[in-house]
């Protein structure tokens, strides 16, 4: 019971005095229902549209046209069929519901038409709104939650933009539309996530901005250019990258401030020109970070197939913001630093879990690592792959990460789903010339310090630790280990083209215990969401006196 209250104590600790009153307010509202019914007033049609966006391929294949034209909608890897009371769909997990209420999925169909004029993808895009109207309308359910309305109503608004002139041609129904997404706006302005802030705030503040302007209420607009421009200030630091640490959530504030300069561009120059500032920071981190990785570091809760993709995002800053970003190697407010030699990369995590009053997205990853040879990655950690779910604990854990666990206790307490009690402190990181130094203290009083450097293609780790050592690299799924005497190999998979192509070696210490993990949920990887693979993951066990570790991988001997 004790340690129970331990856990609620430090959980509530971090929290702003505004978050609590608004976890209250919230608890005493809960199941009020959203007034569905209002009178939209005239609106104007945004130019949020963006064809190196929503019309690139490596966005649209996550979609299939023909499914969502017979009724069916694949999304992070289920499929099911919207309809029903509130689209509950009991066979779904919470997050493909939350998901579905996004209508992220008419995107595809905006883009077809954008294409093709052809009738068929306008009709379909009209079904699918008035199917959710008529099936929302109780006002009650994930159809009303603010963050599934915060994208939802600015998912409808770029495929509007597409669809205007066959809109124009269907007055009623755009007058139906209007008034529905209206009542929604109105609703989103009410209920507001005070309570979490971070990036559903932000996605709040985004949505009722963009309403203001296509609703033409500029007093509205006026407020919550205010607030947003605040969360910008607050939400994105010096170095660029945002605040929450996910590379996911990165692209998905960057991709925001994309539609909304491009929304402001004629009404409001001088703000455009802010925002194109900072989108340029964004995207220098997103590009030092990700480049050349080949996938979107899975450092917090990340994936690939949620956020758009590198590849578009890269694509529209340079097609319609001529934004070139350029490369930098150290992150201070964030805690990410960045190696580069001889076709390896190293991204390497010596920052704070999370801001202190929004971990919900937090994991255990401090001085953990990410290493790419060419832009494939080879040494991950274990992702994200659900928010609810039997493994969503182990995705968190330290030992999903590649770093040390230190007498087999969490670096910070992460529970629930989103939760975190006591974390790390005294984390700090610096990089110079061809060397990353991180260290930090875990919420049980445990010191690491961690050394990565490269040279010649040679890269060498060093930890310092008391304690029982368990230090973990997670091998991606193209590779597995291959011990050959006392060497132990890394190389390509059996299932995999050129396979037994030597990688690099792994050399360790006389003493240590090593075991080579092929099956359980330590070997759990998610590279996407709802997309759980099986790898292969090293365990490097050691008694630790507070002298210096080394583990070797030399990738300049194949």
């Amino acid at each position: 019971m004790l340690e129970k209250v331990k856990k609620y104590y430090y959980t509530l600790k971090y929290l702003k005095k505004s978050q609590l009153v608004y976890l209250v307010k919230n608890r005493l509202r809960r199941g009020k229902k959203a007034v569905t019914e209002v009178q939209a007033p005239d609106c104007k049609v945004l130019s949020l549209w963006s064809p190196a966006m929503d019309a690139h391929t490596d966005y649209l294949k996550r979609f299939c046209l023909e499914d969502i034209l017979n009724g069916k909608v694949e999304l992070l890897y289920e499929t099911g069929k919207p309809g029903g009371r509130n689209w509950e769909n009991s066979d779904k997990t919470h997050l493909w519901n939350f998901n579905l209420h996004y209508l992220e999925f008419l995107i595809p169909l905006a883009a077809a038409y954008e294409e093709t004029k052809d009738v068929r993808y306008y009709g379909c895009f009209r079904y699918y709104c008035r199917r959710w109207e008529a099936d929302n309308r109780e006002g009650t359910g994930d159809g009303w939650h603010p963050y599934t309305i915060s994208l939802r109503l600015t998912n409808l608004w770029i495929c509007i933009d597409v669809f205007k002139d066959a809109l124009l041609k269907d007055p009623e129904f755009f007058r139906r539309l209007n008034n529905s997404m209206y009542a929604q706006y109105l609703h989103l302005q009410k209920n507001l996530e005070l309570h979490l802030l971070g990036n559903h705030y932000f996605e709040n503040l985004k949505a009722v901005l963009l309403g203001a302007l296509y609703f033409q209420e500029p007093g509205i607009y006026e407020k919550y250019k205010k607030k947003l421009s605040g969360e910008i200030k607050e939400q994105i630091p010096a170095d660029g990258v945002h605040y929450e640490r996910s590379l996911m959530y990165h692209k998905i504030i960057l991709e925001d401030l994309l539609r909304v300069s491009k929304a402001v561009q004629e009404a409001d120059c001088s703000w455009h020109r802010e925002l194109k500032e900072m989108i340029a920071r964004m995207a220098d981190a997103m590009y030092s970070i990700e480049g050349d990785m080949g996938h979107t570091p899975l450092f917090n809760d990340a994936g690939d197939n949620v956020a758009k993709p590198f590849s578009c995002l890269l694509w529209v800053l340079k097609e319609e913001f001529a934004v070139c970003p350029s490369a930098q190697a150290v992150f201070s407010d964030a805690g990410y630093y960045c190696l580069k030699n001889g076709g390896l990369k190293i991204v390497m995590d010596a920052g704070r879990i999370a801001p202190d009053y929004m971990p919900g997205h937090g994991h255990c990853d401090g001085l953990s690592f990410e290493l790419a040879q060419n832009g494939h990655p080879v040494f991950v950690n274990s992702g994200t792959g659900q928010y609810q779910g039997a493994l969503r604990s182990y995705f968190r854990s330290t030992a999903a990460h590649n770093t040390v666990v230190i007498d087999g206790r969490e670096q910070s307490e992460c529970w629930g789903e989103h939760r975190v009690s006591r974390r790390i402190s005294g984390v700090s990181g610096v990089c110079k010339g061809n060397q990353i130094n991180g260290k930090l203290t875990t919420c049980f009083g445990r010191r690491h310090e961690r050394s990565i450097g490269i040279k010649d293609r040679l890269v060498v780790i060093r930890d310092k630790v008391k304690g029982h050592a368990q230090s973990y690299l997670h091998l991606a799924p193209e590779y597995e280990y291959v011990l050959q005497g006392r060497r132990l190999l890394v190389q390509k998979a059996s299932s995999q083209d050129a396979a037994g192509t030597r990688i690099c070696e792994i050399r360790t210490m006389p003493s240590d215990e090593i075991h080579i993990h092929k099956k359980g949920a330590v070997c759990a990887y998610a590279p996407e969401f709802g997309r759980i693979q099986q790898i292969q993951v090293l365990e490097i066990a050691w008694e630790g006196d507070g002298s210096a570790h080394m583990i070797q991988i030399d990738f300049t001997c194949p």
